[in-house]
């Protein structure tokens, strides 16, 4: 064997090592009731086959509800509850440590209902919704400060943000996009004769984590008998409704950038011919998942906003499962409550096509959360 032919055969063997070394990692975390427990699992996923192999070992935690955030090369998981909050350092695959870096009390006269991160790492938001004796509806957001090298959050006790008395509008959750400019705030008109569901939004201070005033965003107005549905992401925006019932639909999708409008049904009929159970946006915001009542299947709308365009992917995801995303779209999840597993897709975020399948039992009434890690 020639000394050329050896170097190349070495050079060909560095360069796949390196970009195994380098190739970002894809994470799914799986919290699920273990007897009186909930444990979390981890799992690394092929994005290539959809193949998940679990990694380090199952860990008690306090809670279903995580929020995994990576800070340059360090990763964290924030475990939370109405009442606590625990953060976990993980290693270089996700998998989080045995024992929590912190355990912080919230100590709030109200419980917490949605606790969320800044993708940027640099602020998270405890979100307390409630409503008093007259059913008037009311929400408090208080700010939390993360120590980039650490991880560990300080509570501020400052109150950046108070909604409310409203009479008929509560509000349901918050969270953020990838982007973290923004925190969206979902809402439910549920006045007389009214069914509405949409999205308001705070533009956040990247330097303080402050809140600005709350502000309108978009809505989806159906008849009180039918289903109505919405997504957001930092870019796009879809609302679905339908007046009637069955064929009485609409599917409105605006890229937030330059207010372009794109009305989907007219030109897909297939598409989104029934009422929506949801609607899901991927990460790219490139996809629309929308999940059809009537045909009891989850079907994919790629996005082509240059031409107008809607055009309904090659293929769809089974039933109305809840649909989750790796932050890079490579991958999507579809947690099936019927059959107690998480059925996981590549994707094609360039055309809507979800390419391998593969299926992991769960345990039941799940919560599972995503992470790429570099």
């Amino acid at each position: 064997m020639s000394k050329i032919f050896v170097a190349i055969a070495m050079m060909a063997v560095l360069a796949i090592t390196c970009s195994a070394a380098t190739s970002p990692v894809e994470v799914l975390y799986v919290a699920q009731p273990e007897g009186e427990t909930i444990s979390l699992l981890t799992y690394n996923v092929n994005p290539e086959t959809a193949v998940a192999r679990q990694v380090g070992n199952p860990i008690s935690i306090g809670s279903t509800s995580i929020d995994p955030l990576t800070i340059g090369s360090k990763h964290f998981i924030y475990v939370w509850n109405s009442t606590d909050v625990w953060t976990y350092v993980t290693n270089a695959e996700g998998a989080p440590r045995a024992n929590p870096l912190q355990h912080l009390a919230f100590n709030f006269v109200h419980p917490v209902n949605n606790f969320v991160v800044d993708p940027n790492g640099k602020f998270s938001y405890a979100g307390l919704i409630w409503y008093d004796n007259q059913y008037n509806n009311y929400a408090s957001l208080i700010l939390f400060t993360i120590d980039q090298s650490t991880g560990k959050l300080t509570n501020t006790e400052q109150v950046i943000a108070n909604y409310g008395p409203s009479e008929y509008i509560p509000l349901t959750s918050f969270q953020f996009g990838s982007v973290g400019k923004k925190l969206f705030a979902k809402y439910n008109d549920d006045g007389p004769h009214t069914c509405i569901i949409g999205y308001d939004y705070y533009n956040v201070n990247q330097t303080t984590g402050s809140l600005g005033p709350q502000k309108s965003l978009f809505y989806a107005q159906a008849d009180c008998s039918s289903a109505g549905a919405v997504a957001v992401t930092d870019f796009v925006t879809g609302a679905a409704s339908a007046c009637c019932g069955s064929g009485s639909r609409s599917l409105n999708i605006t890229s937030i950038a330059n207010n372009k409008q794109m009305i989907g049904c007219e030109y897909t009929p297939a598409f989104c011919a029934d009422q929506a159970a949801q609607l899901a946006f991927d990460p790219a915001s490139k996809n629309i998942f929308f999940s059809d009542i009537g045909q009891n299947e989850t079907f994919v709308g790629h996005l082509d906003f240059a031409k107008n365009e809607l055009i309904q992917g090659p293929t769809s995801i089974p039933g109305l499962p809840t649909i989750y995303f790796s932050p890079d779209s490579r991958l999507v999840y579809a947690v099936n409550t019927n059959t107690n597993d998480i059925g996981i897709y590549t994707f094609q975020s360039s055309t809507g096509d979800l390419i391998s399948t593969t299926t992991l039992p769960d345990q039941g009434n799940v919560g599972i959360a995503t992470a790429t890690l570099p």
